[in-house]
């Protein structure tokens, strides 16, 4: 049974409670490291799907499968490592290909005539989750040590938004990537 004086116990350091800002997000994007850059990031989410079963002026709901959900990430943009041009070499890493670079190429690569396009190219799968790598969400404490890490299984990106110039604002750069992944583990590491 859970301690009732959890509170007042607090001070010792098993008893802290988890904060939102102590969090660090392994991620390697088409080989670079943009570990530094996170500024916020979802933790894991599941739903378990329902079956309604109608028996009689009664229904019944069965559990079916579990369904994870996709998080958000925002990443801050920086010049080195740049993040725009390591999210843009992610497109390429996967599979796709600038329409102009489809009409003037061969699937070896070499030039062709116009209207020549690359038919062995294409997003799969393995090309997406191989370019995005590990991803892991792990849970500092409040002496440093990483307690807890959440690590995405064969996450890819499925949408990347750049963010905003503007005269009127001082903020930092900011890109925003949605992340689909298969399934999460949890791994305490600590405590």
């Amino acid at each position: 049974m859970a301690n009732a004086n959890w509170w007042a116990d607090a001070g010792t350091a098993t008893k802290l409670p988890k904060r939102g800002f102590r969090f660090l997000v392994q991620i390697q994007i088409n080989q670079e490291d943009l570990t530094f850059m996170a500024k916020s990031v979802d933790r894991p989410e599941f739903t378990v799907t329902t079956t309604p079963h109608k028996f009689f002026n009664h229904t019944f709901h069965y559990p079916g499968r579990v369904e994870w959900n996709t998080i958000s990430l925002t990443l801050v943009d920086a010049m080195d490592p740049n993040g725009s041009e390591a999210l843009y070499n992610y497109l390429t890493e996967i599979g796709w290909v600038t329409p102009l670079r489809a009409a003037n190429t061969q699937n070896d690569g070499s030039p062709t005539g116009a209207g020549s396009t690359l038919t062995d190219t294409s997003i799969t799968k393995n090309s997406a989750t191989g370019a995005t790598g590990i991803v892991r969400i792990q849970e500092i404490d409040g002496n440093g040590d990483v307690g807890g890490e959440w690590t995405l299984k064969n996450t890819f990106i499925t949408t990347a938004n750049f963010g905003q110039h503007s005269y009127e604002s001082e903020d930092l750069l900011e890109i925003s990537l949605t992340l689909q992944y298969d399934w999460a583990e949890y791994r305490k590491l600590k405590g």
